[in-house]
C-alpha cells in the first residue's frame, strides 16, 4: 500500500507541477505576447519553458525546502497525506485555468498542506513558516506596485529623447524581462509541486526541482495558450516604458521572496507592478473585469483549496486505513 501511495504522490506533484506551467503563461511572457514583439504564441512558451526549467533546476531549492518541511515538520509528511496536498492543489489550479481565472499556486498548495496537515493531526508552524507566507503574499503586490512606479519613472527619465535605437532597445528589454520572468517562476513555484519530494526525502531539493522544472515546461507548451492570450491582450493598457517597469518589478519581488524561501504570486507580484507602472504616468491601466476575478480567486481558491484537502485526507485515510 505504501509503494501504491508514494507512486501516487509522486503522480500528483508532477501532476501540479503542470497545471502550474500551464497556469502562468500569461503572467510570464504575456506582456512580450500582447506587445507583439513575439508574433507567434508557440515561440512565446517555448521561451517560457527553457528558462523555467533554468530557473526550477538551479534557484527553487529554498522553496522546496519550505514547502516540503516548513509549513508541517518533514517527520509527519506520509505518502497519502502528500498524495492529497498536491492533487487537490492541482485539481484546484487547472479548474481556474479552464476557467482563464489567474490564481496563486503558492497560496493553494500553501493551503493544501496546512488543511491536510491538520487532518493528519500534524503542528503546523504557524508563527516560524505561515505568518511569514502571509506577510510575503501581502508584501508582494505592494512591493511590487512600488517598484514599478520607480522603474517608470527612471525609464522615462532614460527615454525622454526617443530614437529608433532607444525603441528596439526596449523592446528586446521588455523579451529579457519576460524571460527572467519565466526563470523567476521556476524558482518560485516549482517548490509548490515538488516540496513534499524532498519531505519524505524521495529527492534531493536540486533533483525535485528538475523534475518539476520538466513538467512545468511541459505545461506550458500543451495547456499555456489560454492564459497567454487573455493575461497578454485581456489586463491591462500600457506602453513599453510602463510594460518594462511592471515586469521588472513583477520578477525582481517574486525572485527576492523565492531566495528567502517563500513562494508567492507571480499574478500578484504582476498586478502590482502593473499597478504601480499606471500611478507613475497618473493612470489606472488595470482592465477591471479581469482585475475582479482575479482578486476573488485569490481569495476563494486557497480557502476552497484548505478545506478540500482537509475533507479529502480524512475521507482517503478511514477508505484505505492508512495515516
Amino acid at each position: 500500500m505504501e509503494t501504491f501511495l508514494t507512486a501516487g504522490l509522486v503522480l500528483s506533484g508532477l501532476f501540479f507541477g503542470w497545471t502550474i506551467g500551464s497556469h502562468y503563461t500569461g503572467a510570464t511572457m504575456g506582456m512580450a505576447y500582447g506587445a507583439g514583439i513575439i508574433k507567434n504564441p508557440m515561440t512565446a512558451l517555448a521561451l517560457i519553458a527553457t528558462f523555467v526549467l533554468l530557473g526550477a533546476t538551479f534557484a527553487s531549492s529554498h522553496v522546496v525546502e519550505t514547502i516540503g518541511s516548513g509549513i508541517i515538520p518533514a517527520r509527519f509528511m506520509t505518502p497519502l497525506g502528500g498524495m492529497v496536498m498536491m492533487l487537490t492543489a492541482a485539481f484546484v489550479t487547472a479548474a481556474n485555468t479552464y476557467m482563464k481565472w489567474p490564481v496563486s499556486t503558492s497560496q493553494l498548495a500553501c493551503f493544501s498542506v496546512v488543511g491536510a496537515g491538520l487532518g493528519m493531526g500534524a503542528p503546523v508552524n504557524w508563527s516560524s513558516t505561515v505568518i511569514l507566507l502571509f506577510v510575503t503574499w501581502i508584501g508582494t503586490p505592494l512591493v511590487s506596485a512600488l517598484l514599478g512606479f520607480v522603474l517608470t519613472r527612471l525609464i522615462d527619465l532614460a527615454m525622454r529623447q526617443h530614437s529608433g535605437l532607444k525603441t528596439r532597445m526596449l523592446r528586446w528589454a521588455l523579451l529579457a524581462g519576460c524571460c527572467y520572468a519565466a526563470y523567476t517562476l521556476g524558482a518560485n513555484n516549482t517548490g509548490n509541486a515538488v516540496g513534499v519530494f524532498y519531505g519524505l526525502k524521495l529527492a534531493t531539493p536540486m533533483k525535485a526541482g528538475f523534475a518539476g522544472g520538466l513538467v512545468m515546461a511541459l505545461g506550458a507548451l500543451t495547456w499555456g495558450r489560454p492564459i497567454l492570450e487573455k493575461m497578454g491582450k485581456g489586463i491591462a493598457e500600457l506602453d513599453l516604458n510602463m510594460g518594462v517597469g511592471a515586469k521588472l518589478a513583477q520578477s525582481l519581488t517574486a525572485h527576492t521572496a523565492a531566495i528567502c524561501g517563500y513562494p508567492t504570486s507571480m499574478n500578484q507580484a504582476l498586478i502590482g507592478g502593473l499597478a504601480g507602472a499606471g500611478r507613475a504616468r497618473g493612470r489606472n491601466t488595470l482592465n477591471r473585469r479581469a482585475l475582479t476575478e482575479i482578486v476573488f480567486s485569490w481569495f476563494f481558491t486557497p480557502i476552497l483549496a484548505g478545506a478540500a484537502s482537509f475533507l479529502l485526507y480524512i475521507l482517503a485515510s478511514r477508505a484505505l486505513g492508512v495515516r
